[in-house]
């Protein structure tokens, strides 16, 4: 006979809350989908566009060495000068030097650049236009200009400006963008006149045409926030509208060879529009819903009190707990999957604890192993230096070489203790930097601080070697000059150990290669910095370590932090 279904039995609660929680669920996980999926487009869909972004700041700053170089040899023409000086009092004279500047003019101006107007303009109001060109405003009003007056002011000051209309009869009915750069001679800190290089506003378009689409605009804006190129031309020496809506990514960059700063601005909304359906989404979740509620009901029904149990004891192993056996009363079957189930605990729990212990002991193998390695070139070389110093008669510094190899071999080689003191450490890193100090010069000089009482506590050996190698070949390249110091001393319980140049540096996106597990040739062993934090890890725990600081131009600081040890 079948037993009728109550309210309050456990199947129908079971029912309730499982479908409960199935739909809440998988609202919660559509609209976490979408959303994520929204994220995830429009970083993808940002970082694409920061990339032609970059592409559009190298081609524009490319454009600007263009234009420096043609105005560089425009400058360095003598009759241009002497033509705009008005120098010359013989006519014959004269259109001679005029032909002459015209060739200058013409050999400065790249091919490709022939569609620019070039107008040279003296102080005194004489001009030289390139081409066929005419001036369509008088010289007096050019001269008056806040750029050239600008320019006349800071010789050495590049500006570009914008007009909307053009000083020559190419650009006169035409937006314009025009370079103005001062005129001078050499050794000569005073302008005589001034360089205007000037394009129609649709030429430096297309620097950036690619980036612009229906969901993507792009504005070249001036330290007033005044718009001087963009897709959309209506917004042309307008003043550019901030916006913080978080369906806008804004891409901005500086510019400071134009003194100008490039936004690209995306519309995500749009972008996102054409890629999804969001309704349509919402309506086959609504169809899985249904799905989903009537397989669970035909399971439900089926299950047994037991289960829950069941259920309990695996979302405990769920959430990495081995630790528990299963207590289940009931059928044979349920017993049988008890005595199963614990069986299986226990065996896992065995070969966690098996693979846990192998994997420690290779680590130790590994690190040891490195420890002892030492890279034959950098003996070869220095076996070379010595060698060369000897046949340079130089018999004291050979002997204090060879001193300091020995014991640098004997510490590292002969020595097989783990751990050695702070004052032998120090005494190992003398040795290695006389060495190298022998092999490349006195250039990087190294000081060794250690407060009283601390040379006599343990540390693992070849401790700080890795770091000053690290500092040796990387924060002073070209025979760079500088210098290491080394810090010891007691902080509470702990031991503080620094290393600190004040070599190049490096940005927060290149500390990442510190940890690069690879040699180089020529270093002294195998033991990267990588080996050394996870050796220090593995001695004394997760909360000691290396941190490292640094600020390109500045130098780099490496912090260790052991327990102190006797």
């Amino acid at each position: 006979m079948r037993r009728s279904l109550h309210f309050d039995s456990m199947v129908v609660r079971i029912l309730v809350t499982v479908l409960s929680g199935i739909f809440i669920a998988i609202l919660l996980v559509t609209a976490i989908i979408i959303n994520v999926s929204e994220k995830i487009f429009v970083d993808t869909y940002g970082k694409s566009q920061e990339q032609v972004f970059q592409r559009i700041e190298n081609e524009l700053n490319g454009f600007h060495e263009d234009l420096m170089k043609m105005t560089d040899a425009i400058n360095s023409s003598w009759y241009l000068k002497m033509y705009l000086q008005n120098q010359i009092e013989n006519p014959s004279l004269e259109f001679q030097i005029a032909y002459k500047a015209k060739e200058d003019m013409d050999r400065a101006i790249p091919s490709e650049k022939n569609n620019f107007s070039v107008l040279a303009l003296s102080k005194e109001g004489k001009s030289y236009v390139s081409k066929a060109e005419r001036i369509t405003i008088p010289v007096e009003e050019i001269l008056a200009s806040k750029a050239v007056k600008a320019a006349m002011e800071k010789p050495e000051s590049v500006s570009y400006v914008f007009l909307e209309q053009g000083y020559t009869s190419t650009t006169k009915k035409s937006p314009t963008i025009m370079m103005v750069r001062a005129l001078k001679s050499p050794g000569n800190k005073e302008a005589y006149g001034v360089t205007l290089v000037s394009m129609k506003e649709e030429e430096l378009s297309r620097y950036y045409e690619y980036f612009t689409s229906e969901n993507a605009e792009f504005y070249l804006v001036n330290k007033q926030g005044i718009i001087i190129s963009s897709s959309e031309k209506e917004k042309l020496n307008a003043k550019l509208e901030e916006t913080d809506s978080p369906m806008h990514t804004v891409l901005k960059k500086e510019l400071p060879y134009y003194q100008l700063e490039a936004y690209g601005i995306i519309n995500n909304e749009k972008a996102l529009g054409d890629l999804y359906d969001v309704p349509q989404l919402w309506i086959v979740c609504l169809g899985i819903m249904l799905t989903a509620a009537v397989v669970i009901v035909i399971l439900v029904k089926q299950t047994t009190s037991p289960l829950s149990k069941v259920i309990k004891q695996m979302s405990n192993a769920k959430k990495v707990r081995f630790d528990e056996h299963m207590k289940l009363g009931g059928t044979w079957e349920v017993k049988e999957l008890e005595i199963t189930y614990n069986s299986m605990i226990d065996d896992l729990n065995r070969y966690i604890e098996e693979l846990m212990a192998i994997q420690k002991e290779k680590r130790k193998a590994e690190i040891s192993a490195l420890q002892m390695q030492i890279n034959p070139h950098y003996i070869y070389n220095t076996l070379a230096s010595i060698k060369w110093l000897i046949f340079q008669g130089e018999t004291e510094k050979s002997v204090k070489t060879i001193d300091a190899f020995i014991a640098l071999l004997r510490n590292t080689i002969s020595n097989t203790d783990e751990y050695i003191t702070v004052e032998q450490e120090i005494e190992n890193l003398k040795n290695y930097v006389l060495i190298n100090n022998t092999r490349y010069g006195d250039k990087v000089q190294v000081e060794y601080f250690v407060t009283f009482g601390c040379e006599e506590y343990k540390i693992p050996k070849m401790l700080l070697q890795p770091f000053v190698e690290n500092a040796f070949f990387h924060a002073f390249p070209c025979e760079r000059q500088g210098n290491i110091q080394i810090l010891v001393r007691k902080t509470g319980k702990n031991l503080q150990i620094q290393v600190a140049d004040d070599g190049v540096g490096m940005k927060q996106d290149r500390l990442a290669g510190l940890m690069d597990k690879d040699s180089k040739k020529e270093h002294f062993s195998g033991i990267g910095i990588n080996n050394v934090d996870d050796r220090l890890r593995l001695i004394y725990g997760e909360k000691y370590g290396i941190q490292i600081e640094s600020e390109e131009n500045r130098g780099t600081t490496i912090t260790l932090l052991i327990p102190l040890e006797e």
